[in-house]
């Protein structure tokens, strides 16, 4: 199994620290991480040089991410770029989060809402398996996103059968579910791993989520927090996964910190 992490605590790493971007990589690297999560916004500049800094860091793609509103404009041409892009900088899997619904919105609505983002999902997977890449979605934790629990998710791949889940272990506990008991439907499901903690201290610092039931989820390195991460773990490799573990903590209070106890966290374990 290998560690990546989000490209984004690279750049807010840098900016904490006054270090630059290409420094920060190498510190990383040098933690045992291997490659990235890149928002398909972080690459949109320029993914010549995006490559190119990756690259000269020795560090991978392990998976790109897009925020699309395919309920409201169900086309499939900016999922198909978003594919080529991915395919560009050697990324194997793409997450894709197709759209929000608006908790005030009519039942007829949400259906035709949720109808197009299947659709244009169907016609990404195709297009996606002609280039060897995996789609994914996750449990994200927003109450407006029609699949930020296991049995949401699980509809969503009844409906696109070749859809695939990142389980984000972080973003259940959002709705109030239990993480071992998600992990028990999405198992043959599961190819990618967010490894979200959370705290529930406010002294951790940084910026809380919200949960449903009001609940302050703080960030926190893999491994300190309140989400059963070994149990996870144990339960991951004893199912046979042996792909990517992401390291997860947006808006922590100092991200490189973080990003070493994580990856040593999980260091430990995976070793």
């Amino acid at each position: 199994m290998k560690i990546s992490v989000f490209y984004n605590h690279v750049l807010t790493a840098s900016e904490q620290t006054g270090m630059s971007v290409e420094q920060v990589l190498s510190r990383v690297r040098g933690f045992g991480i291997e490659a990235v999560e890149l928002d398909l916004d972080e690459v949109k500049p320029n993914k010549v040089e995006m490559k190119k800094q990756l690259q000269g860091a020795d560090i991978s793609v392990a998976s790109m991410y897009a925020f699309f509103d395919f309920g409201k404009v169900p086309d499939a041409e900016p999922g198909f770029r978003f594919i080529d892009t991915a395919e560009y900088l050697g990324a194997a899997k793409v997450l894709v989060i197709p759209g929000f619904i608006d908790e005030r919105e009519e039942a007829k609505e949400r259906e035709i809402a949720l109808n197009r983002m299947v659709g244009v999902l169907r016609d990404m997977c195709d297009y996606a398996e002609q280039k060897k890449i995996v789609v994914t979605m996750e449990d994200f934790d927003d109450a407006r996103a029609p699949f930020s629990s296991s049995d949401e998710l699980l509809w969503f791949m009844e409906q696109v059968p070749k859809l695939r889940c990142t389980f984000d272990t972080g973003n259940f506990i959002y709705r109030g579910e239990n993480e071992l008991d998600a992990f028990e439907k999405l198992k043959d499901k599961i190819v990618h791993v967010h490894c979200k903690d959370r705290s529930l201290d406010a002294q951790s610092g940084g910026t809380p989520k919200i949960s449903t039931n009001g609940t302050k989820l703080f960030p926190s390195p893999v491994g300190y927090g309140c989400i059963p991460m070994e149990e996870i773990i144990h339960r991951l490799i004893a199912s046979g996964y042996s792909d990517t573990m992401a390291i997860e903590h947006f808006d922590a209070v100092d991200e490189l910190a973080y990003m070493q106890k994580s990856a040593e966290w999980l260091g430990d374990r995976l070793n």
